[in-house]
């Protein structure tokens, strides 16, 4: 019996990570696993294929528009509002128990 090929990848990690390889922000040991599976499983690379032309798409429709001044401060400090109330509330359910 064979040891498991831990550096081959399934359909649906793939699919998930489509995203990271498209916008370039995976490393390159990550990148290589994908392209390498990208290269041997037909279903994906047509997966990938279709996300790609959906970002192409986005990007010529949407690419001039910007979003409005301090969208994203607005938005990182809600984020770390809803963290904190997270937190929070986790904290008082672990006191409870």
């Amino acid at each position: 019996m064979s040891e498991p090929d831990f550096d081959r990848l399934d359909c649906s990690a793939v699919i998930a990570d489509v995203y990271l390889l498209l916008d370039s922000e995976c490393d390159d040991d990550a990148r290589s696993r994908l392209q390498q599976h990208l290269d041997e499983c037909g279903t994906c690379l047509e997966a990938y294929g279709l996300e790609e032309k959906l970002k192409s798409l986005l990007s010529r429709k949407c690419g001039g528009e910007h979003a409005p001044e301090g969208l994203r401060e607005r938005l990182m400090l809600q984020i770390r509002r809803t963290v904190v109330v997270m937190e929070s509330d986790a904290t008082k359910t672990d006191a409870a128990d």
